[in-house]
């Protein structure tokens, strides 16, 4: 069974944009800052994130709204936000800066419930910074969603290279397995 729920094209280049100067400004106001390390400190220079520097700043309203979209496209207004590993109201962002990777893991469970991440990439590196879901190479452009169980599947992302930080946003969710491979097997069109 697929383990990953991909549509292409789900945020436009202008939403990509916004969002994008958002991470921007968060950057130079520290509202992400140093990203966790293989050996679980937050010192990695490499990858900046929001995901403990909640009490920082707020969200812009096109976060929210780009939630809600993703909740209504999956007809899943019913579930929890993931709270675990830090974020905001559900919502991680994450910028790999040329250099950087995210080592590969499995994220915590969260409540006895999955956690499902709902991302889009909003700035792809120049180069490299592929993701590996199981052991597998997902293709993804700027503004396509994909969606996974990160804590019941180890992922990575390889080294970014060239001059352009790559930009995720990340939309969580506390999910039952069974109810993700439902959404897997009758995907919205």
């Amino acid at each position: 069974m697929n383990k990953v729920l991909y549509v292409r094209n789900f945020l436009s280049l202008e939403e990509c944009n916004q969002l994008n100067k958002w991470v921007e400004l968060g950057v130079q106001n520290k509202w992400l800052d140093l990203g966790r390390s293989k050996e679980a400190i937050w010192v990695y220079n490499k990858r900046l994130t929001t995901r403990a520097y909640a009490d920082r700043f707020n969200y812009p309203k096109i976060v929210y709204s780009v939630f809600n979209k993703i909740t209504n496209y999956l007809k899943v207004e019913h579930l929890d936000k993931s709270i675990a590993g830090g974020g905001k109201d559900g919502v991680v962002v994450s910028y790999t800066l040329p250099g950087g990777n995210v080592y590969a893991h499995k994220d915590p469970m969260e409540n006895d419930r999955h956690v499902l991440r709902c991302n889009v990439m909003t700035q792809a590196a120049e180069d490299g910074a592929e993701l590996f879901i199981g052991g597998e190479k997902i293709n993804i452009e700027v503004g396509d969603l994909h969606c996974y169980l990160p804590s019941n599947i180890e992922h990575y992302v390889t080294e970014a290279k060239g001059n352009t930080p790559r930009i995720m946003w990340m939309f969580g969710y506390q999910i039952d397995k069974h109810e993700f491979d439902e959404l897997l097997m009758n995907k919205p069109e």
